[in-house]
């Protein structure tokens, strides 16, 4: 039977802890060239939804996969979002917009059996990408950030940041946490919230320089498409977490003693032609993340780090960055499967015959 998972029972079996421990064998897997996935490809194409005629959107269709023969498995993670990319104070954002049915997104991990290639599971990916991500971004941390690191600041107070810091408390014992957000009522919801859940202070900082200075580990969890972090806040033996791309400037590389990248892998991207008009009328070039001139190749990888194959922070004085720079198939197939092992062992989920997904004719 092919066991079909829902984000709440993806909720209720894991926890960022198990995350943590199973994505850091799954890059030292990836590290030594056992575990193996491809780039993320992307397809921006015309979206019928209405999103205003003053912002550009797409229909974007994303996918990643990835194998780890330690675990018998394989996965394919399917994106299918409707994205706006509008101006908010005056810098570019992305936005996901719930345009599928009662104000719903779509996103799926299809999990396979290396043993027979039967599909064995079906996953909602909202529960999935959150824990993911944070737990990525926490073992850089834990082979890049001083031992005593204590202070963070924290630019975003969105979904994801909070699993940033939860992840994060799991690698270093965080006491404080000082949080810049555009939107101050939102920020200090955040904190509130957050400071009941986790026991950590957490602060409102009145701008994101503020948040960062005198942090040992400094955070970005925002949706910008456009690097507003200089090069200049950083500090010696401070480390520079960073949960995508277009966050830090070019700066933070060069001032940087140790820069490590989720991947040197880039994702593929498909234009439709169709969106050349819209492009020129906005003065907007529709990529999920524009380029910039850091050659990704100079870059270690969070496998390479992982398998000890370069040296992670030597002294306390050395700045480190790491860059979530963008995402790696393999871990939505370890994840995928954590969360597919915990729910068949405690009966969640709804079965439906694999035989509905197998074929008698060879394709």
């Amino acid at each position: 039977m092919t066991l079909v998972l829902s984000t709440q029972d993806a909720e209720k079996v894991l926890t960022i802890g198990s995350v943590i421990a199973c994505l850091e064998e799954t890059y030292g897997d990836l590290g030594r060239g056992s575990a193996v996935y491809r780039g993320r490809t992307d397809l921006f194409h015309p979206t019928t939804a209405h999103i205003g005629e003053d912002v550009p959107a797409a229909h974007q269709f994303k996918t990643l996969d990835g194998a780890i023969p330690r675990r018998h498995v394989a996965s394919i993670r399917v994106t299918s979002d409707i994205v706006a990319f509008p101006r908010v104070n005056g810098a570019r954002r992305r936005i996901k917009i719930p345009a599928a049915a009662d104000k719903t997104y779509v996103g799926l991990v299809f999990l396979f059996s290396s043993a027979t290639g039967e599909l064995i599971s079906i996953l909602q990916d909202g529960m999935l990408q959150k824990f993911a991500v944070g737990a990525i971004n926490a073992i850089g941390a834990k082979y890049l950030a001083r031992e005593d690191a204590r202070i963070v600041g924290l630019i975003g107070a969105g979904n994801q940041a909070g699993p940033q810091i939860a992840a994060l408390r799991e690698v270093r014992a965080i006491e404080e946490v000082r949080v810049f957000s555009p939107k101050r009522d939102e920020t200090e919801s955040f904190c509130q919230k957050m400071q009941a859940e986790l026991d950590i202070r957490f602060h409102v900082a009145d701008t994101p320089e503020a948040a960062v200075r005198g942090a040992d580990i400094a955070v970005t969890a925002t949706n910008s498409r456009e690097p507003f972090f200089p090069g200049d806040w950083l500090t010696p033996g401070m480390h520079l977490s960073a949960m995508q791309r277009d966050e830090p400037m070019e700066s933070c590389f060069t001032k940087a003693d140790i820069s490590v990248f989720h991947t040197r892998m880039k994702e593929l991207e498909y234009v439709s032609t169709d969106f050349a008009e819209m492009e020129r009328k906005h003065d907007f070039v529709m990529r999920d993340h524009p380029p910039g001139e850091l050659d990704w190749q100079a870059f270690p990888d969070l496998g390479e780090l992982v398998a000890g194959k370069i040296a992670g922070r030597t002294r306390d004085d050395q700045i480190t960055v790491f860059l979530n720079s963008t995402g790696v198939g393999a871990q939505f197939t370890a994840v995928a499967n954590l969360i597919y092992e915990n729910a068949k062992a405690a009966g969640l989920g709804a079965e439906i015959p694999t035989s509905l997904f197998n074929e008698t004719m060879q394709p």
